[in-house]
């Protein structure tokens, strides 16, 4: 049998959650920076490969080594335009990052599931900023949220309040499965053909990893308390 989770692994899990959770959710927000795609290319070059790298990484890591850094500038021009291409309705094959799209009969915007989202942000005393306009079910959104509840859960453990850190991985673990799970891995395939660059590639093959193992990380987190 493997050792429980020590605190501070628990903690250094649910920052590390936090902190993916929100890196995803500004890539899919809005366009790149050329200072966080230097960022991003700076880190990946500085990184030893692993041979049991997941393809996500993978696919990112082999996109950052076809440049350098003079060419970031235009380089995230042209991620600009794919942005735009594939999130925000302009060329012929979109792939629209709301959940009413992939779980309504319609395939429309501002269906039930949006409704149930915003119910859950209210539920914690959050509501949409005035600068994002999107709807809430938006998918920048959701992953936001499950940021900010896998902080919360780590201010609990820190705290030493078991009860509030197991509410707060419950509420992700439910978040997870009654919404992110019942359209993500639709939306990161259909990412994954019509993404022509090697970035939003890399990144729908990273969410879609990432989120697979979470119901599992989360049982094991809710058993180290």
């Amino acid at each position: 049998m493997t050792e429980p989770l020590s605190k501070s692994q628990v903690l250094e899990i649910l920052q590390s959650r936090a902190s993916t959770y929100s890196f995803l959710s500004r890539v899919y927000r809005e366009e790149l920076t050329p200072a966080l795609l230097a960022e991003l290319v700076q880190q990946m070059a500085g990184e030893a490969t692993d041979e049991a790298e997941s393809e996500g990484y993978r696919t990112l890591r082999e996109y950052a080594a076809k440049f350098n850094l003079q060419d970031l500038e235009s380089e995230a021009t042209d991620l600009a335009a794919e942005y735009a291409a594939l999130f925000l309705n302009m060329s012929e094959h979109p792939v629209f990052p709301f959940e009413s799209v992939y779980t309504s009969p319609e395939r429309l915007l501002m269906q039930e599931a949006r409704d149930q989202v915003v119910a859950e942000y209210r539920e914690e005393g959050l509501d949409r900023t005035a600068e994002f306009r999107e709807p809430e079910d938006h998918l920048a959104i959701e992953l936001e949220f499950m940021a900010y509840l896998c902080e919360r859960a780590a201010e609990a453990v820190e705290a030493g309040d078991r009860v509030a850190a197991a509410k707060y991985l419950e509420k992700q673990r439910n978040f997870l499965q009654k919404h992110l799970l019942v359209w993500l891995p639709e939306f990161c395939q259909d990412l994954q053909r019509a993404a022509g660059k090697g970035f939003y590639k890399g990144v729908a093959h990273i969410t879609e990893e990432y989120l697979a193992t979470e119901d599992e990380t989360i049982a094991e987190l809710l058993g180290a308390l």
